[in-house]
């Protein structure tokens, strides 16, 4: 592993701890200053309104302030997110339905 990207999962990893993210689901590695992500995204705290419409929005709010704080860390180029309960698509976050039983 170079050097740089030693420096950046370090950081990636702080950007985690520092965050309201249950980032045991998560794994993620730097290649060449680029992250990739994968697993499933799930939040330490629950949004106190209860409906799933503002719970989503909530979730939706927290993967795009990880995006930016991972974009924002110097020397990453690039940032790959494989996820198994959001995809992102034309810029933006949408829940994956899950199979019954997974």
């Amino acid at each position: 592993m170079l050097k740089e990207d030693f420096v950046i999962q370090s950081n990636v990893r702080r950007v985690l701890a520092r965050s309201n993210i249950d980032y045991s689901g998560i794994t993620f590695w730097t290649v060449r200053e680029a992250v990739y992500l994968r697993g499933i995204f799930n939040l330490t705290c629950s949004h106190t309104d209860g409906s799933r419409e503002s719970a989503v929005d909530f979730t939706i709010q927290n993967l795009q302030s990880l995006e930016r704080k991972i974009k924002s860390i110097l020397g990453v180029i690039d940032i790959e997110f494989g996820l198994t309960n959001w995809k992102k698509g034309k810029g933006q976050w949408i829940p994956k339905r899950l199979k019954e039983g997974s």
